[in-house]
Parts: C-alpha cells; structure tokens; sequence
C-alpha cells in the first residue's frame, strides 16, 4: 500500500471523531449535547478549603486508556481491536470468554477503544505492518477502508468453504459490504434506529399508545397534544411558552441516523444509488429537514437543536420526552432503568413523511481481517468470526440484532421485545447508506449543512442544504 494514500485516509478519519457507534456505548451524541455530568458520588462535590486546592494538569492529548482483556493462555493469542466500550462491551467479553472455554488451547488479546482512537490506530498499525488479526467496526465505512487497502476479502476465507453462507444475511446488508465483488466482511449484528416511546404520557394527552400516528401530518396533531409547558399548555394554546417546554413531542437525536431515516422517508437522500451524485439538495431532502426545522422553531414540539441541550435520553429518564428516536443499544440502558422500560414499548420508527412512507436506517457491527495478517492469524480470526456469528442468540441481550435471520427468529431472541421490533423493521423497512471511499468526509459535509440548517429560527434550510452539497460534489468529483 501507498504510504500517501495511507496518510490521505488517515486524516479523513482524524475529521470525524464520532464514528458510527455502537451498541450500550452508542449515545454518542450524549457528550456533546448533554450538560455536565454529576461528580462519580453521585453528589455535589464539596468544595475543598483554599490551602488544599492544587492546579490539575490535564493533558489535553492524552490518549484514553483502552480496555484490554486477555482471555485463555497460549504462545500466540489472536489479536483483536474493537471499539465496543459501553454496555455492550461487558456482554461481548462474556463471548469471548465462553468461546476460549468451548475451545481449549484457544487464547485472545482483546482491546477496547473509544471509535476515534480505533480509526486512528488502526490504519497506522496496517500500514506499519503490524495489524491486528481481527477488527471490529461498521459496515458503513467498509467502503473507504477497502478503497485504502486496509481490509482483506473474505470469500476465499469463510464463505466459498460454506463455514457461513451469504444468503444468511439481510441483502441490502451484504451488498453494502460487497465492493468490486468481493466480500470484505462479516456482520456481526444489525443495529440503528427504533421508536421508543412513554406509554404513560400518551395516555395522559388521551392518545392509544397501540395505535401510532401514520404520516407526518397525523404526527403534528399527536406532537401538539402531547407537548406541554410548565404551565400545563400545549403550543396550540394561548400563553404556551416555549422557553420553557416540560414535555417535549420528539427530540432531534443523532444526525447520523435521524437525516438518513428522514430523507428517505420524504424521497430525498444523501447520495444516489451509484453513489455518484448527491441529493442533498433535491426538495425532497430540503423537506424532509424543513419538517424537523418547523417542529422546532414554529410548532415547539421538539426542542431545537442547539450546542448544550439535553441528551434524547435525560429527557426520557425523566419523563420530558414522549417519543425517542433511538438505537437498538438503548436496551442496555432500560435494563439499568426499569422504572422507565415499565413504561416504554418500542415501535417500528415513525413516518414524518406526507405520505407515510416508513424507511430508517441501520447499521451493522462488522468482523474484518485487516491487510497484512499471516495465515495463522487469518486462521484464528476465521474460527472466532465464525462463533461470533453463530452466537448471536447470545449478544442479542446486548440490545443488537443478531445479523444471521436464522438466528433473530430463535426463541431467546424473540423474547426481548425490542431486539424482536429492531429485527422485523430492519428486514421490513432498513436501509443502510450507499458506501463510498469518502464516506467519512461526506458524511462530516452533510451533518454540518443540516447542523446549520436547524441551528437557529431564521436559518435557510435550502441555502444551507445547498452548501452542503456542493461540498459533497467537491468530494465526488475527485479521481
């Protein structure tokens, strides 16, 4: 591989630091939407007396401490990097620690790392020579990481043998995963967007929480009845004020999913289905994000998208949010909360759209063998993708879809209610973005147009979604 082309990907990655997360730790917007977080007591920290305080040097460059786990013991451990840090982290080393006791002789190094410090280290260590047998990361970005040369094609290693079988796989799934005809990875799970929603407060507005708004219209009126001041006003009501809303109809959660899911809802989209123009700017897209835009700034029924406003799932926790468009992660988080899952169901993601039409976008965690590992190594990663896979009745209680369909149906799958919704609608309803070798930089482009599209009351959502694409034909028209 090139080292300039290795450094060309290598700082298209350093632009985007929250890459497309991953179960239990994938409030990824919650850090930068959130306020500050309570002290590790729980409490109000008490302030130290004045001869005691001592200036704290932070070094603004120091690299997270990653998760290391060494499980089984052996002369050669396969080597394994992933970026599954939160709540799905715990249920993933559990996995691995049953697959070392179900193969004796077997042993790993497995290493956790916050997404922007695996996309960094790993095409570094690739380009060096020295990668890890296996990598953990999403199907989204397959596209550019093969077109860097960091992956290695899988047909020959697990697929043509019969070890798996494609077609035990979503379609749209493996085609995003499929480039020039080679299969460069296997899904581990399918994970993105579902509906969860209050039962409680939309019985209290007088709503049947079994019979779900249908089209963007339908949902306006639910929204108006449904979000309240603290006064007890709805928007529709004279003296609403919406500086201070106590219940809010819906929330602009992660761009990342939410623009996808909305746009093609309302026909538009990011990029066409060649990848080689960008609809960015077609009115079907300026709708879909006019319609967020207007459910903030003039229904006041979501709260507007600004620096420093409250995570999707604070407002939840405390019953300030009736409809959360949230990851299939977020089982991890009612499990720790079962006070609020008492009074949560989840639902096939809402249509926004005039017409109703129901799309949303999903993702999957990918298992890849990096460019450059010996036959050994490519031997162990093939037999540990291989469990991974046919294990997933068990990380399903992680809150992620299992990615084999054989396996979503199996009964302990099914019995987590929101994995079960999660998987119907993604083979229903999901759609996974069309890959390219800029994904990273189209990606940075579209969410800082439709950012400054929802930024303020008066912004140009047009104008802005106008600037936005002519960025991304920028980038398409590259060699």
């Amino acid at each position: 591989m090139k080292k300039q082309k290795l450094f060309t990907v290598l700082m298209a990655l350093l632009l985007a630091l929250f890459l497309t997360a991953c179960g239990g730790s994938e409030p990824e917007a919650a850090p930068e939407e959130s306020g500050a977080a309570p002290s590790e007591s729980g409490g109000e920290e008490a302030e130290p007396a004045e001869e005691e305080v001592a200036e704290e040097v932070v070094d603004p460059n120091a690299e997270p401490t990653p998760i290391v786990n060494a499980f089984g013991e052996c002369d050669d451990p396969l080597i394994l990097w992933h970026g599954l840090t939160g709540t799905d982290g715990a249920v993933f080393a559990e996995m691995l620690e049953n697959y070392i006791n179900e193969n004796p002789g077997t042993c790993l190094s497995s290493e956790g790392l916050p997404w922007d410090i695996f996309f960094q280290k790993y095409p570094t260590a690739t380009a060096a020579g020295t990668p890890p047998d296996l990598v953990i990361f999403h199907a989204a970005e397959v596209g550019q990481m093969t077109a860097e040369g960091l992956m290695m094609p899988l047909d020959d290693v697990i697929f043509n043998d019969g070890t798996l079988n494609k077609a035990d796989f979503n379609t749209g799934l493996m085609d995003s995963i499929t480039i020039d005809g080679n299969t460069m990875a296997v899904p581990f799970d399918n994970h993105g967007w579902l509906l969860w929603y209050n039962t409680q407060l939309v019985e209290e507005a007088g709503l049947d929480p079994d019979n779900l708004p249908q089209n963007g219209a339908e949902f306006l009126e639910w929204a108006q009845m449904l979000t309240t001041d603290v006064n007890g006003l709805h928007p529709t009501d004279e003296g609403f004020d919406p500086e201070n809303v106590d219940v809010w109809a819906i929330d602009w959660t992660w761009p990342r999913y939410s623009i996808p899911t909305t746009m093609w809802q309302f026909g538009g989209g990011i990029l066409n289905e060649d990848g080689t123009e960008t609809l960015l700017d077609s009115p079907e897209s300026i709708a879909a994000i006019q319609y967020w835009h207007d459910l903030m700034y003039e229904h006041h029924v979501a709260p507007p998208a600004i620096p420093g406003k409250l995570w999707a799932g604070e407002l939840y926790a405390n019953n300030r949010l009736v409809f959360m468009w949230e990851g299939t992660w977020t089982g991890g988080f009612m499990r720790d909360n079962p006070d609020v899952a008492a009074l949560t169901q989840t639902a096939f993601i809402n249509s926004l759209a005039p017409d109703g039409n129901q799309v949303v976008k999903f993702d999957s965690h990918i298992l890849a063998i990096p460019t450059g590992v010996d036959e050994d190594g490519v031997a162990q990663a093939k037999a540990l993708m291989a469990y991974l896979t046919n294990n997933g009745e068990f990380w399903a209680t992680s809150g992620q879809v299992p990615a084999k369909i054989e396996v979503q149906s199996a009964p302990e799958v099914q019995a987590i209610e929101s994995v079960a919704n999660a998987a119907a609608q993604f083979n229903e309803i999901g759609r996974t973005i069309v890959p390219h070798k800029s994904v990273i930089e189209i990606q940075t482009a579209f969410e800082t147009a439709v950012g400054n599209a929802l930024a303020t009351a008066d912004a140009d959502v047009a104008a802005e979604l106008q600037a936005g694409a002519e960025q991304i034909r920028a980038i398409l028209a590259r060699p």
